[in-house]
């Protein structure tokens, strides 16, 4: 079983890759309709027949864009179901969906998901800005892994700022902070790890930073 989230693979310059490369991939989750998030979803549902599970204004622009209607779950906050053996929860994040279909603008809802693996769980936070309930969630659904924004997408401010993202993870009794949303080469990850050590020290969860076509194995 095989799970893609928010797969902008083709256009960034970091990396290579082609769709052909994910035609094997069984679901799509797609936190909101931002570029950089919703990105190339439409051409590998459509080559790997992939059911796609996001908020429900994205889901009306995937089947405008042709995805069927039958490979679309439209899914909210506090939605849990289970995919593939694989159990989901849908979490809020503070952040927006906004975007551009066809001649119109759409408006939704953002989305983060946490993802209980058999023995293992991984949080990830989606696009956000600071809020106290990140802690909540964490408390509540105790993941082993939480993927955070830590900085900008290109030519863009960031929701989650190295700072804010420093906040955000002290919070977090987790083993495991991955840093995400962020471009290759910035100091955006060097930023949050010191402001993490100086907030936190020796509490703080351990940061694994990877690089691009790194895996890391839960």
């Amino acid at each position: 079983m095989r799970i893609l989230v928010d797969p902008w693979v083709i256009e960034p310059e970091w990396i290579d890759v082609t769709v052909s490369e994910f035609e094997d991939v069984d679901a799509i989750f797609v936190t909101h309709g931002a570029y950089d998030h919703l990105g190339d979803t439409v051409q590998i549902a459509e080559a790997a027949g992939a059911t796609v599970f996001t908020e429900p204004a994205v889901a009306d622009h995937l089947v405008t864009k042709g995805v069927p209607e039958t490979s679309v779950k439209r899914v909210i906050w506090g939605n849990t179901f289970e995919v593939f053996g694989v159990e989901i929860r849908v979490l809020e994040t503070r952040h927006i969906s906004y975007f551009e279909s066809d001649s119109h603008r759409l408006s939704g809802m953002p989305l983060g998901f946490q993802f209980e693996f058999s023995d293992v769980s991984l949080y990830y936070v989606g696009d956000t800005s600071l809020f106290s309930d990140l802690e909540l969630f964490v408390k509540l659904n105790n993941p082993d892994v939480v993927m955070l924004p830590v900085g900008s997408a290109p030519g863009d401010f960031a929701p989650l700022p190295p700072r804010d993202a420093a906040i955000v993870a002290g919070w977090l009794d987790v083993k495991t902070v991955i840093p995400v949303h962020y471009v290759p080469g910035s100091d955006e990850v060097d930023e949050f790890t010191a402001e993490l050590a100086n907030r936190a020290g020796e509490d703080a969860p351990a940061v694994v930073e990877l690089s691009t076509g790194e895996q890391f194995k839960l």
